[in-house]
C-alpha cells in the first residue's frame, strides 16, 4: 500500500503527545474480520503512533467500514479514529464518530465490551468529555458517567480516597509514551541506515534504535526499526528478539515479514521462517536475493546468496 505524505502537527489546541505519540497496542480484531481491514486498522494505529494524522484518519476510516459486522472490533476502531480526528482538530468528524459509536453501543453494548487498551480508552474518553455535550453523553448509558465533572485531583501531600471507578479512568500514564526527542532519534537512525554501505556503518543507527526500543518496549515503531537494522547488520537473533517484542508484522508490511523470515531462518527457526516468508512473497519483488532465500527457506535447493548486501 502506498503511503501518504507525513502530517506531523496536531490540530489547534491539541498537544501532539495527547494521543498521537501514544504507542498503542494493536487490538485484536474479531476472527471473522477480513485480513485487509485488520491490516488497515494496524496501519492506522501505527500512523497515529508516528504522528501521521492525515494518514491515520484515512486508514482508520476504511478499517471501520470493513468491521461493520464485528461490533466490538468496530467500537475499538472508532475509538482510534476519534483519537486521530481529535488530533487533527476535526470536530465535525469526531462528533460523527461519536454518533456511530453510540449506535453500536446501543445495539450491541460493544464499546463497554471492546478490548481497548486502558490508556487508549482513558485518552478517548477525555476527548469525549471535551468535545461532546453532556446531554449527548447522558443518552448513552456506557458513557453517561462522562457527563459529570471529572473527579478533583487530591491536594499535594494528601492521599486520594479510594473510589470506585472504571479501570480506564484510573489507568496510569502509559509507559509507551514516546517523546519528540525519541522520535527525532528514530528519524536519525533511519537516515543513517539508509546511508550505510557496510555493516560497520550500521553500528551507530543500530545503537540509536536499540536504545529507544529498549527504553520504550511497547513502541512497535521502535522495535521494528531496531529489528530491521539488526537484520541488515546480520544480527539475526537480535532482529528476531525485536520483531517478537514488536509483535507479528501485518501482511500489509511484506518487507518486514521478509526480514523476519530471513532472521528466523538464520537463527535456526526454519518452520517459523517459512510461515513468515509465505506471507510476504505475494507482495514483494522477486529479486535474485529474494529468490535465493525463498529457495533456502522453502527447501527449493538453490545456491545460497552472497553474504554481503542485505536488501
Amino acid at each position: 500500500m502506498s503511503r501518504r505524505p507525513h502530517s506531523q502537527t496536531a490540530g489547534p489546541g491539541l498537544p501532539l503527545a495527547l494521543g498521537v505519540a501514544l504507542l498503542l497496542a494493536v487490538p485484536a480484531a474479531a476472527p471473522a474480520a477480513h485480513p485487509h481491514y485488520e491490516g488497515l486498522l494496524r496501519e492506522g494505529i501505527f500512523a497515529l503512533e508516528r504522528g501521521e494524522i492525515e494518514e491515520a484518519v484515512a486508514d482508520l476510516r476504511l478499517a471501520c467500514f470493513g468491521l461493520l459486522d464485528e461490533p466490538e472490533a468496530l467500537a475499538g476502531c472508532l475509538a482510534y479514529l476519534g483519537m486521530a480526528q481529535a488530533a487533527s482538530g476535526d470536530d465535525p468528524g469526531f462528533r460523527d464518530t461519536f454518533h456511530r459509536l453510540a449506535q453500536v453501543e446501543a445495539r450491541f453494548g460493544a464499546y463497554a465490551a471492546a478490548e481497548i487498551p486502558p490508556a487508549v480508552r482513558a485518552a478517548f474518553e477525555t476527548e469525549l468529555r471535551t468535545r461532546i455535550p453532556p446531554a449527548m453523553l447522558e443518552a448513552t448509558p456506557a458513557l453517561a458517567r462522562l457527563a459529570g465533572p471529572p473527579a478533583p485531583a487530591p491536594a499535594p501531600g494528601v492521599p486520594a480516597e479510594p473510589i470506585a471507578a472504571p479501570a480506564a479512568e484510573s489507568a496510569p500514564a502509559p509507559a509507551s509514551l514516546l517523546p519528540e526527542e525519541e522520535r527525532t532519534l528514530l528519524d536519525r537512525a533511519r537516515e543513517l541506515m539508509a546511508a550505510a554501505r557496510t555493516r560497520q556503518e550500521l553500528d551507530d543507527p543500530y545503537r540509536i534504535a536499540r536504545d529507544v526500543a529498549d527504553a520504550y518496549p511497547d513502541s512497535r515503531t521502535a522495535q521494528y526499526l531496531a529489528a530491521e537494522i539488526a537484520y541488515r547488520a546480520a544480527r539475526w537473533s537480535e532482529a528476531v528478539s525485536y520483531f517478537r517484542r514488536g509483535g507479528d508484522p501485518a501482511d500489509g508490511n511484506p518487507m518486514l515479514l521478509f526480514y523476519l523470515a530471513v532472521s528466523l531462518y538464520e537463527s535456526g527457526e526454519h518452520e517459523a521462517a517459512a510461515d513468515a516468508l509465505r506471507r510476504s512473497l505475494p507482495r514483494i519483488e522477486q529479486t535474485p536475493f529474494v529468490r535465493s532465500y525463498r529457495a533456502r527457506i522453502l527447501d527449493e535447493n538453490a545456491a545460497p546468496p552472497a553474504s554481503e548486501g542485505r536488501r
